[in-house]
């Protein structure tokens, strides 16, 4: 019984370093609610005290935040530092990247692929790179629920989390012709 007791803070350990966010957030990143991050995100470990997230963000596959900018090590002797702070219900889409010293506003949504090198206040909708805005979220979300009264929209039984199966996947396929569609 000694020797498992002795084992419980090595299997602690190792079951942390199983979630990078558990480790950012010991390092000081701060993290509202509802926040969701998909795979191959990368939140600057070594400055994410630097970081702040508000409630309701998602994250797509692949952003990356930064805190530091390395690049004045070699010459200056020091990285340069600065904070991040995204607000509440933000979406930035995969593959985006935010540099250091940005405020992201509350109310925005990130295309895919962005850099975001400048602060983006609330409600915009900003894409490329470097990110510009390009209109507002309430002018985007209201063009796709209109789109979405014209293609297919599929319930809860057509996801992964649902168990979908191969028939209900080609099924998807069919409605969707070569067009889109909504899903929960």
């Amino acid at each position: 019984m000694n020797g498992f007791r002795a084992l419980i803070p090595e299997l602690l350990r190792r079951a942390l370093r199983l979630d990078p966010l558990a480790t950012l957030k010991r390092r000081g990143l701060v993290v509202g609610e509802n926040f969701y991050m998909q795979n191959g995100c990368v939140i600057d470990a070594w400055h994410c005290c630097h970081i702040r997230i508000g409630n309701d963000v998602t994250l797509g596959p692949n952003v990356v935040i930064l805190a530091h900018d390395a690049s004045t090590k070699r010459t200056l002797g020091l990285v340069r530092i600065a904070k991040v702070s995204i607000g509440d219900r933000v979406f930035i889409g995969a593959g985006s990247i935010v540099l250091p010293g940005v405020r992201i506003g509350n109310d925005v949504v990130i295309g895919a692929g962005s850099v975001i090198t400048q602060d983006i206040p609330d409600g915009v909708l900003a894409v490329g790179n470097p990110a510009a805005m390009i209109g507002t979220t309430a002018d985007y979300f209201a063009r796709k629920q209109a789109e979405m009264a014209t293609v297919p929209c599929f319930g809860e039984e057509y996801t992964l989390r649902a168990g979908i199966d191969a028939g209900r996947m080609a099924e998807m396929n069919a409605k969707m012709k070569d067009g889109v569609g909504y899903i929960v």
